[in-house]
């Protein structure tokens, strides 16, 4: 017999060679569902579970993909040993296993008996992942080194059958889906005997007993999104009057790119420094990405202009230390907005700048926190946009998270460090799914964090582009 089954999960691994055993790595598991087909790929078997959530939380990044809230969960969710326990219970009668980036699914589950202490025969059953074998069926083009990339689901599913499938990232529907495009791939012969480690007479009869084209089991399955959700009042926060005294307060720009952040700025310097004396500023910060290669052109203008400058820089925190070189995870880097208040900041400034691209450089200059502390005095920190530690934790790993990266921040730079906030809506509905509303969630947070450990916060704009018609 064959089961297919799918997840889905609380994110992403760090690591994807680490160990099961390395709980702190593998992301929980929140919803499991499988199909058993015997032979001839009649539907035997559909289980569908939501996982009740114990000792964490789903992220709102997660839910966001799946539509699955830690509330929804506690309310629907079954424990998961029995969901564990079931799932063994239909393994025992399969042959084969399947599923669509299968590895990724089998270490989810593998870490989640491994959790429990429950013993599993997955990993002794023959595996088979739609991915990978149907890689050169889709022939799609954008792979590493010139060859095809993986085809995703929705992409296989089009291939085969000329038509999507709805409720992507439901486990139940993913699962439906990635049966229908197994058996198919089957009748195709692109899954061979051989991959199955089965006889080849049963190829035969598996085509003989098809009837054409492999067709779905017709299952319908919904959405756990919500169309319209019913979100706090204060979730998403409304323009409001703005009084008088608001609208006379002076307002600088501490957070801007310039060109010198390479392909990703676009802010000429003497423009910049001329339209903020037009906007009435009197002061104006830099913080290209990762160095200060502007700072002296932009010094020299801001001074002759009578603008006061605020040299800065928006740095990368390595996320497992800046001298650690080794996954995909350490080429990445939280943002950190670093302002310097004096020269001894300054200079500080240069040094840890020197420091990320000369010692921690990896992808991009990095710093760690170990360096921020020997180098923190003099420096204002902000905590940057939705790619910074905190406002990244608040989205994808969830609040308690969140409050130990800002403990952490506060400890080394005390009452000059900024809670940063911004609001950026585009008007384009899908944009705005992905960073406007994640903005107003994170607002909310801050708030909160802000209050509860009397950390200030700093409205901003992450300036990227003079104009906004420059950013068309």
């Amino acid at each position: 017999m064959f089961l297919i089954f799918d997840t889905e999960t609380t994110g992403l691994p760090q690591r994807y060679d680490a160990p099961l055993t390395d709980f702190d790595n593998w992301p929980r598991m929140i919803q499991l569902a499988w199909q058993l087909h015997d032979e001839m790929g009649h539907l035997i078997e559909v289980q569908n579970f939501i996982i009740r959530p114990e000792g964490f939380v789903i992220p709102r990044g997660s839910e966001k993909i799946h539509g699955i809230s830690t509330e929804r969960a506690l309310e629907e969710g079954f424990p998961l040993t029995e969901v564990l326990n079931r799932f063994n219970k239909s393994l025992e009668k399969a042959d084969v296993v399947s599923g669509h980036n299968i590895e990724f699914d089998n270490s989810i589950l593998g870490a989640e008996m491994l959790r429990m202490n429950l013993e599993t025969t997955l990993f002794d059953k023959t595996i088979v992942d739609t991915k990978e074998t149907s890689t050169n069926y889709c022939a799609l083009p954008g792979g590493r080194g010139g060859k095809y990339k993986w085809p995703t689901l929705g992409e296989l599913h089009l291939k085969l059958f000329n038509e999507s499938f709805g409720a992507a990232h439901n486990a139940s529907a993913d699962v439906q889906a990635t049966a229908r495009c197994f058996f198919e791939l089957i009748r195709l012969g692109i899954i061979t005997p051989a991959i199955l480690k089965m006889d080849s007479d049963f190829i035969h009869q598996f085509i003989e007993a098809s009837d054409g084209v492999v067709q779905s089991v017709g299952f319908e399955y919904d959405s756990y999104h919500e169309e319209d959700p019913d979100e706090p009042e204060d979730f998403f926060i409304k323009p409001g009057i703005v009084s008088d005294r608001d609208t006379e307060a002076p307002f600088t720009h501490l957070h801007v790119h310039t060109q010198y952040s390479v392909l990703d700025g676009l802010t000429d310097i003497g423009g910049m420094v001329k339209k903020a004396k037009e906007d009435g500023m009197t002061a104006l910060a830099i913080t290209d990405h990762g160095y200060m290669y502007g700072a002296k052109k932009f010094h020299l203008i801001a001074t002759m202009a009578g603008l006061k400058p605020i040299i800065g820089c928006e740095t990368y925190v390595a996320r497992r230390g800046m001298h650690l070189k080794e996954i995909k995870t350490d080429g990445k880097g939280w943002h950190l907005v670093l302002l310097a208040k004096n020269l001894i900041g300054y200079n500080n400034l240069m040094k840890l700048v020197s420091a990320a691209a000369t010692e921690g450089y990896y992808y991009r200059p990095r710093v760690d926190k170990a360096l921020l502390k020997e180098h923190h005095e003099g420096l204002i920190a902000l905590t940057a946009c939705l790619g910074g530690e905190i406002a990244d934790k608040i989205v994808h790993q969830g609040e308690e998270k969140a409050e130990e990266a800002l403990l952490e921040y506060k400890e080394i730079f005390g009452e000059d460090l900024y809670l940063e906030i911004m609001r950026h809506p585009t008007g384009d509905p899908e944009m705005d799914k992905k960073v406007f509303d994640d903005q107003q969630y994170v607002i909310k947070v801050m708030k909160s964090l802000s209050l509860k450990h009397q950390v200030k916060l700093v409205a901003t704009n992450d300036v990227h582009f003079l104009n906004s018609d420059d950013a068309a």
